[in-house]
């Protein structure tokens, strides 16, 4: 017997409407990057820099940071632990008096939504110096993890994914709907077999991301780890919550909704929306909460009636109806605050198709465009009574499911944002070949470099002029790099560090080089900042 429909989907409303109302979503970003670094990549200093200074673009973990200097040979040459700031968006490390040499400066810092960014860059010292950015990519190579354990550590993160949303779903149809008496045992079973596998990838989930964190599995490293961040915090209540479940479920349906709720608001510590300012993360953390509410409701149902289709099937279709309209309510909620979240952390939609996170987002989106249209036969053939169809619909549903759950488990470790990398343009005439760079190609502060070459007997190069078009505005004029003249030659190297990159979206880049002979030569490179 099902009792008091309209009561149940009345309380589930309410409950998403509680945690939803007053959220409106803002323009903010996940995932740290390197906002500005000082030295700034590929820098061809004349002296030795004091301290080299790291500026992120948002808050970081104030646990196992680093910055680590080695010379050609592979050594470490600087000692020590650098500075925070007091906002946690940078870090700064003393140098000592470093000779003459090519130097791989590589980081390790935490975001604050739990992700490691590691990364490495090159600067030379001295004038004499051949600068060698190759040095730079074994020290990469060590950073990088094998394709098999990639495939292993996605993989936990899929089933915890799953689990975690099958096992909170199930608890939240053990609250709101009432079973028939004989169907307690098996329902319990059931919950026990959920609990145990979320408790395993858990655990699973939690040596994943200790891996990613830490350099070294010692004591003090996974310590500060599991203590001191977020993340890790977040994990050891998730292991706890998931334990102390075992015993105390389905004795208090006030509890399980309690349980199922701090397992969520957990999670949500653990992810992308504990990345924002503290203004806006309580309320991207409630809209992550709610969106996990909605896929739980949704796939803990698909499951209950997967689960007892055959041996209690009057029963199953008597709850048909009233799944239906409380999966509706569901797929509605998933999509408002799907679209809420995406809109918090894209600053513009057509990012979508830079990133794999967007690509498959639009996958994810197809698919639950499937779920509706599925739903709707769904509930034709409840009218019709056709109980083949009703089944065949609802495993295509379940399967359907499955597919974006483990999409989702991807998606939750991916950056939303398409990352900035440096730009290398290199041209080749029977003239001049040149190569400019900018890096790290970020809004702000940059390091400009062309260097040139005339190809032709007798033919120097006389001039060389740079200037930065933004596309998406064409009333703001062309910003000219303003490079220092240096002497008319065969081969010329002009290199400039500046703030001359100030706004992301759509550039240009325009080259003009100017040869003895007084021929002028006009290049263009399109490139996005984002």
């Amino acid at each position: 017997m099902i009792v008091s429909k309209r009561s149940a989907i009345s309380n589930l409303f309410i409950l998403f409407s509680l945690i939803f109302i007053f959220m409106i979503p803002q323009e903010v970003f996940a995932h740290a990057t390197l906002k500005m670094a000082e030295p700034a990549p590929d820098s061809e200093l004349t002296d030795s820099p004091e301290e080299i200074v790291l500026t992120f673009d948002e808050r970081l973990e104030n646990q196992l940071y680093s910055i680590k200097v080695f010379n050609e040979k592979g050594e470490r040459v600087v000692n020590g632990k650098p500075e925070m700031s007091k906002d946690q968006k940078s870090i700064a490390q003393p140098l000592p008096e470093l000779p003459e040499g090519n130097y791989v400066i590589s980081y390790s810092v935490i975001s604050a939504d739990g992700h490691p960014i590691k990364s490495s860059y090159v600067i030379s010292i001295g004038e004499e110096t051949v600068f060698k950015r190759d040095i730079n990519q074994q020290v990469l190579e060590k950073q990088e993890s094998s394709p098999a354990v990639n495939v292993l550590k996605s993989s936990v993160r899929i089933l915890f994914y799953m689990s975690l949303i099958l096992t909170t779903g199930w608890i939240v149809w053990g609250a709101i709907h009432t079973l028939e008496k004989e169907m307690m045992p098996s329902f319990r079973q059931r919950a026990f077999r959920l609990q145990i596998a979320l408790l395993i990838t858990t655990v699973g989930l939690v040596f994943v991301q200790l891996a990613d964190l830490v350099d070294h599995w010692t004591l003090a490293e996974i310590g500060a780890i599991l203590t001191g961040t977020t993340v890790g915090l977040s994990l050891v209540a998730s292991v706890l919550l998931s334990l102390f479940g075992l015993p105390l479920l389905l004795r208090f349906k006030w509890l399980d909704l309690i349980w199922v709720l701090a397992v969520m608001s957990v999670k949500s510590f653990n992810g992308h929306a504990a990345a924002f300012e503290t203004e806006i993360r309580s309320m991207s953390m409630q809209l992550d909460v709610v969106h996990l509410l909605g896929a739980a409701i949704w796939a803990g149902g698909l499951l209950y009636i997967l689960a007892y289709w055959k041996k209690q099937r009057e029963h199953i279709r008597q709850f048909l109806p009233f799944f239906s309209q409380v999966a509706l309510i569901s797929m509605l909620i998933l999509i408002l605050t799907g679209v809420s979240y995406t809109l918090i952390f894209l600053p513009e939609l057509n990012y979508l198709l830079h990133t794999l996170w967007g690509k498959l987002l639009l996958v994810k989106v197809g698919l639950i465009t499937l779920v509706f249209v599925i739903g709707a036969l769904l509930r034709q053939s409840l009218k019709k009574k056709k109980e083949g169809s009703i089944s065949s619909l609802v495993k295509i549903d379940f399967s359907v499911m499955v597919i974006i759950l483990g999409i989702v488990g991807v998606l939750t470790h991916l950056n939303p944002l398409p990352e900035n990398e440096p730009l290398e343009w290199k041209n080749e005439d029977q003239y001049i070949d040149f190569t400019t760079s900018i890096s790290p190609k970020a809004p702000g502060y940059n390091h400009f470099k062309v260097t040139a070459n005339a190809q032709k007997e007798n033919l120097e190069i006389k001039r060389i002029e740079l200037f930065l078009i933004y596309q998406d505005n064409l009333e703001i004029q062309p910003i000219q790099v303003p490079f220092s003249e240096v002497e008319q030659s065969s081969n010329v190297q002009f290199k400039v560090n500046g703030s001359y990159l100030p706004i992301e979206g759509n550039w240009t880049a325009e080259l003009r080089i100017v040869d003895s002979e007084d021929n002028e030569k006009v290049f263009h490179k399109d490139f996005i900042v984002y």
